[in-house]
């Protein structure tokens, strides 16, 4: 779907956090619901895979979310998500049309519906202000260490920190989330783009087989234990570009889910970086080193 329908939504979660009055993390999107006269419950048990339902019913609609993983981040990504279908402009349309009830999935997916998505893309803006995550990262350490302060200020996920974080960020850093061997999506700051041309990784992409987010998924335990790897590669390790700066990369298991989170940044290449300067220490290992097999 078009970028602009996303940015749009994005911001239209910052506005509804701004105009509610918050102006330092976190910001609670509970208070929010019932400010704006939602009746707010826990899922029941009964109802199995679904994250949160938006029911438009009497005397005022109802807002479910889920709390089986008793996790703060995962709660409140689910009530800003159904809020976002709730404040978005057709949202409320579409779900009367559908019956007056819509449920919603957990986890990013770039094949969900384009009413999914904005809901997912609102729920960030709202949680993490652009404005608020700018003044949180400008203060943080470049990388791993700086996502977690903001899921932690902001009260989210990991994943949700690390994604917005890479939206918000001058900075450049790139954060991928990754299954097995392969690669399911990925976030570049605007500045990590400027880094060198094709700096495109599609979903399916292998991961670099010399890689430590490589070498890290080979064993599943890292992966359900939540462990970490910290590594060094080069940009051209994962990406086919022009240029090839030394990059820090930091990878965590995500448990449970399966999926592991990778980050590639530097705090050199966010001071000092020239993308003019050819890295001419890496020319002869380039001029040997195998591409590893991009898409499935």
């Amino acid at each position: 779907m078009a970028d602009f329908r996303l940015q749009m939504a994005t911001q239209a979660g910052e506005k509804v956090a701004r105009d509610e009055g918050f102006t330092s993390l976190p910001v609670k999107p509970l208070i929010i619901a019932e400010r704006k006269e939602l009746h707010v419950e826990k899922k029941p048990p009964g109802m199995k895979g679904v994250s949160g339902a938006l029911i438009f019913m009497e005397p005022k609609p109802l807002l479910i979310y889920s709390s089986e993983h008793q996790n703060v981040g995962f709660e409140n990504f689910s009530i800003a998500h159904e809020l976002g279908h709730y404040c978005l402009p057709n949202h409320p349309e579409q779900i009367m049309q559908s019956g007056g009830q819509h449920f919603s999935k957990a986890g990013f997916s770039e094949g969900a519906r384009s009413i999914e998505l904005e809901a997912d893309h609102f729920a960030a803006g709202l949680l993490m202000p652009d404005f608020l995550v700018r003044k949180l990262i400008e203060e943080s350490e470049v990388g791993l260490q700086g996502i977690r302060e903001l899921a932690g200020s902001a009260e989210v996920s990991i994943t949700a920190a690390a994604i917005r974080l890479a939206q918000c960020a001058r900075f450049p850093i790139c954060v991928i989330v990754s299954e097995g061997t392969a690669v399911r999506y990925a976030f570049r700051s605007e500045s990590f783009k400027d880094l060198g041309e094709n700096i495109y990784l599609p979903k399916g992409a292998r991961l670099p087989r010399s890689s430590t987010t490589a070498r890290f998924n080979a064993l599943a335990s890292n992966v359900a234990a939540g462990r970490q790897a910290t590594g060094e590669c080069r940009l051209r390790d994962w990406f086919d570009t022009d240029r090839n700066p030394a990059l820090d990369e930091q990878v965590i298991g995500l448990g449970s889910y399966g999926f592991t989170l990778t980050v590639l940044s530097s705090d050199k290449l966010s001071v000092d970086f020239d993308p003019d300067e050819d890295d001419e220490d890496a020319t002869l290992e380039e001029s040997w080193k195998p591409k590893f097999a991009r898409g499935r």
